[in-house]
């Protein structure tokens, strides 16, 4: 059973680097100072983390992690500098998206406003606001995104620089992500 989480902006893309993390690191610097952003970066890939994180929780299935420094180059450091309250990277298998839903549950409020980077989690919840992000010209696009992009309130393209719907075109109003008419 698919889930209502009207607090949670849910951006996912056609592949890596077609400008995730750049749109909502330009969201965050939009609304940063009207509310208390907290973004969750999941991903699927497993890799030796860096020192900056506070490992919050580990299963042989996943890693949550708290980001705790702005400098640096990762995504998640993207975001906290950008402005975000709080961010949380996790890695963890698709099978085991229930209990990352779960552990966010039980920690954030539904009056919280969440940016979360994740495909698979759409299979879970449907979010207040779901954005695909393809980059411009990008030919190859993974078949399971195609489904997603079905489930898109939003199909953004990038290119390079730029995209073709911005961050002022997006509010949280009343515990809910919405596009502007």
């Amino acid at each position: 059973m698919v889930s209502s989480k009207r607090n949670i902006l849910l951006i996912a893309g056609t592949g890596r680097n077609v400008g995730k993390t750049l749109f909502a690191c330009r969201l965050i610097e939009k609304l940063k100072c009207e509310n208390e952003l907290v973004c969750i970066k999941i991903s699927p890939h497993f890799h030796e983390l860096s020192k900056e994180l506070e490992i919050i929780s580990e299963t042989d299935n996943f890693v949550i992690a708290k980001e705790t420094s702005k400098t640096g180059s990762k995504d998640s450091n993207r975001l906290f500098r950008a402005g975000s309250k709080k961010v949380y990277y996790v890695q963890a298998k698709d099978d085991h998206l229930t209990e990352i839903l779960s552990y966010f549950e039980k920690i954030l409020s539904a009056e919280t406003p969440v940016i979360c980077e994740s495909g698979g989690l759409r299979d879970l919840m449907e979010p207040g606001l779901f954005l695909m992000i393809n980059k411009k010209d990008n030919k190859n696009i993974k078949t399971r995104a195609i489904g997603y992009g079905k489930l898109a309130d939003k199909w953004i393209e990038f290119n390079g620089e730029n995209f073709n719907f911005t961050a002022e075109n997006i509010s949280f109003t009343n515990n809910e992500w919405k596009i502007k008419d």
